[in-house]
């Protein structure tokens, strides 16, 4: 969505987002697939020699468990497709309810984030965790791009705040 936002409606991705927040968002990653897929194994066990075909030898890397990187992408979709919301449209009391509860959601998703960063002897984000931002021993403990991802995010939040000040300000003046 934030690739190519031109193939995307925005009240449509609007809502699509939030279907994602609701079934795809775990404490620090994306889920990569929907809870309720009958596939979905969000426990990522490289080792597991069983003869379970849905998971051994990590055959369920894609089946659920949560990616920090689709993380980052995920918040600047949300990021852009707000910003468009607020281009479009006099910020209003509806606009600015979904503002606030956005930015409620992109602030927990950094607290979480930092506190992660904090504590890791790592000092960084990895690549994946298992389900709800359990620790996955298989996963890399630190990621550039799981980390370079959300950086870009906590760039287009500061744009965002700028076009939203810079909004307020306009009407204020009129």
């Amino acid at each position: 969505m934030v690739v190519a936002p031109e193939l995307f409606d925005p009240e449509h991705a609007l809502v699509c987002l939030y279907k994602m927040s609701t079934v795809l968002t775990g404490p620090l990653g994306m889920r990569t697939l929907d809870p309720s897929d009958m596939r979905y194994r969000p426990d990522y066990d490289n080792s597991n020699d069983s003869s379970d075909s849905l998971v051994a030898h990590g055959i369920n890397y894609h089946q659920g468990p949560e990616w920090l990187w689709l993380t980052g992408y995920y918040l600047r979709a949300q990021l852009l497709f707000m910003r468009k919301a607020v281009a479009k449209r006099s910020i209003g009391p509806e606009l600015s309810h979904a503002l606030r509860t956005v930015y409620h959601e992109l602030h927990a998703n950094m607290v979480n984030l930092k506190h992660h960063i904090s504590t890791s002897s790592y000092a960084g984000l990895p690549e994946l965790t298992n389900k709800d931002g359990s620790y996955c021993r298989d996963s890399c403990k630190t990621q550039a791009w799981s980390s370079g991802c959300l950086l870009i995010a906590l760039h287009d939040m500061i744009q965002l705040e700028q076009d939203v000040h810079d909004a307020l300000s306009h009407l204020s003046e009129n």
